[in-house]
């Protein structure tokens, strides 16, 4: 299983910009949700990467959401 890694960057403008790697598939949304939240909940534009497109099998579903 590849790394998670979330990295977020702070402007001196306050703007919030997260990039999220090693989670396949739409599990990002999840993994992210609560960081988002704690930022303050408002996303202005979001962007997927091509490892959200990346069909996981139902086993690994599992996994990544619970």
């Amino acid at each position: 299983m590849a790394e998670e890694i979330v990295e977020v960057t702070i402007s001196a403008e306050g703007k919030v910009d997260m990039h999220l790697r090693g989670v396949e598939g739409m599990a990002c949304l999840a993994e992210t949700q609560e960081l988002i939240a704690l930022l303050g909940g408002d996303v202005e534009s979001q962007e997927l990467t091509a490892e959200a497109y990346v069909q996981v099998d139902e086993e690994q579903q599992d996994r990544l959401w619970h």
